[in-house]
């Protein structure tokens, strides 16, 4: 019975620990400069963006035309933190590449799951970059060359809406340290 009662407890632990271990976000992940390139134009960046957010469709009060489990995500967006910037002319057509990065926290791994499992219609996976998979938003009211590619990484949600397809990669390769961000230059 004692051996019994022991194994529950250890058990009991190891699986409190890999669950603690899989939702902790370190402190340092949740800057939402850290995937935003150096050079880039810093347009907005708040706390609580959620006047910002409801200049989009998509962010109405109830949330759109989603499932419920994607409105209340989408509610979740208002309420962290969030950076807007620009960047400067690259891509085939020379339009600037627009960077959203919002601080999700551990939030983050339910909404890359929800994201695997229960995509809404007009959202597509793409290609995985390093460790981080990829997605593309579709819209018919977008401008031909608007294409809105987004990760979600640890911790964070981070969009480019640009017409060159490598530009979230780029932001990937800021947030792993291979490129400079922004983060540093705010120092």
């Amino acid at each position: 019975m004692r051996r019994r009662w022991i194994v529950g407890v250890l058990t009991a632990l190891i699986v409190l620990s890999v669950a603690g271990w899989v939702c902790y976000v370190p402190a340092f992940a949740l800057n939402p400069l850290r995937p935003v390139p150096q050079h880039a134009q810093i347009v907005y960046q708040s706390s609580t963006p959620g006047w910002f957010l409801s200049f989009f469709p998509m962010f109405e009060k109830g949330g759109g035309n989603y499932s419920g489990l994607w409105n209340k995500n989408l509610r979740m967006l208002r309420e962290k933190p969030l950076v807007a910037a620009t960047v400067s002319p690259g891509g085939r057509t020379g339009h600037d590449t627009w960077v959203a990065v919002s601080a999700i926290g551990p939030r983050a791994i339910w909404f890359r799951w929800q994201m695997v499992f229960f995509p809404p219609e007009n959202i597509q996976p793409l290609h995985s970059y390093g460790s981080w998979p990829v997605w593309q938003y579709n819209d018919p009211s977008f401008p031909v060359w608007m294409r809105v590619r987004f990760s979600i990484t640890e911790g964070l949600l981070i969009c480019s809406i640009s017409d060159d397809s490598h530009d979230i990669n780029c932001l990937l390769d800021t947030l792993d340290g291979r490129r400079p961000s922004a983060e540093r230059k705010e120092e």
